[in-house]
């Protein structure tokens, strides 16, 4: 590694961070303006939303990890343009294509911490604060743990593992106690599916009755359940796919095909997580023929506001295109890849016209 590399290393990196820096503060600053609406419902305060919008931190960091490596890019080499280093550098031959090597390692760093935040911190993060977030403002009787989700109802008390795709509960344990506090009634069954909002089928069921005769046991293979759940406290359990990761996100899709459900948006949110770090390396390659071609002798602010209208054009086309995807329920690969189809070419067309 040269000393130029490490120049431009250094650069670009701390672009990424002043840009990252600005864009996480004003949309963290909105996004605590929006949570106010919610204060003072349940037990949700002040704090709680403060919590929330932190937990939501690394999810807004990848949403914003594309804007973040074009306006990066900009802004580090036209740092070094406007103080003609480029140039310099340029005269001691070093080729415009050398420069751009070294800004693309930078931005494929910057593609493996988007990786990184996505698959094991982002999900992680939003899980507890949607949870945390819905059961303040609903004040459901219920207590989420890592041994699974309880609920008590009057003098029975119930014990959820975990949700399966199409809100099928899980490992369900169900404790019923008399008027002294004694245990009469345990129930067991591997799942229970939804008949309705508040009526389940139990299935595998182990039953043990505790009586003066002593324990009583049965096996059944289903049982109507009643169940004490309310629809709050099973939203509680059903996480929406945005906060999903890619791997259960993934998991979801294939249960919805295997049960003939439309995954139309699903799949296409599917291909946006997966092409998201590949959509923040191809807005740093971008930047780079927009700095060393057209805009090298373009004032900083000139630079930034071409460096925003491309990411705003990106974002917006993107968008665009997945909304369309599931409307017409177009592939969902194709509805992904096509903006960065799109950008690939443009970035090919105006790096050609630089050499």
């Amino acid at each position: 590694m040269s000393t130029i590399d490490r120049h431009i290393w250094f650069r670009v990196i701390r672009g990424y961070a002043l840009v990252m820096a600005v864009l996480l503060s004003v949309f963290s600053l909105m996004a605590f303006v929006n949570e106010l609406d919610s204060v003072g419902r349940g037990t949700y305060g002040l704090g709680d939303a403060f919590l929330n919008v932190v937990l939501t931190v690394p999810s807004r960091m990848i949403e914003l990890a594309p804007a973040t490596a074009v306006l990066g890019s900009i802004i580090g080499l036209g740092e070094m343009a406007s103080s003609h280093e480029l140039i310099a550098m340029q005269a001691l031959g070093t080729s415009p294509l050398r420069i751009g090597v070294s800004v693309t390692a930078t931005g494929i760093l910057l593609m493996i911490v988007v990786v990184g935040i996505q698959e094991w911190v982002a999900p992680s993060a939003d899980q507890l604060a949607y949870t945390r977030r819905l059961q303040a403002i609903t004040k459901p009787e219920a207590l989420h743990t890592r041994q699974g989700f309880w609920s008590r109802d009057g003098r029975q008390f119930i014990r959820v593992h975990k949700v399966l795709p199409g809100r099928v509960l899980s490992d369900v344990e169900i404790y019923e106690f008399d008027e002294h506090d004694r245990l009469r009634l345990m129930t067991w069954a591997a799942q229970a599916d939804p008949v309705d909002s508040d009526r389940w089928i139990l299935m595998d069921v182990a039953q043990r009755t505790m009586g003066e005769e002593g324990v009583v046991s049965q096996q059944l293979a289903s049982l109507p359940w009643a169940g004490s759940l309310t629809p709050a406290q099973v939203e509680l359990l059903v996480l929406p796919a945005d906060v999903l990761s890619r791997s259960t996100l993934s998991q979801y899709i294939a249960f919805l095909k295997k049960t003939g459900q439309d995954v139309a948006r699903l799949e296409i949110r599917l291909w946006q997580q997966l092409t998201m770090p590949l959509s923040t390396l191809m807005m740093v390659l971008v930047a780079i023929p927009f700095v060393l071609g057209p805009l090298r002798k373009a004032t900083v602010g000139k630079r930034i506001l071409h460096g925003s209208l491309l990411g705003a054009a990106f974002h917006l086309g993107s968008h665009f295109m997945a909304h369309l995807g599931a409307i017409w329920h177009l592939s969902a690969p194709l509805t992904v890849l096509s903006p960065l189809a799109v950008l690939g070419g443009l970035t090919v067309w105006v790096y050609r016209r630089i050499q």
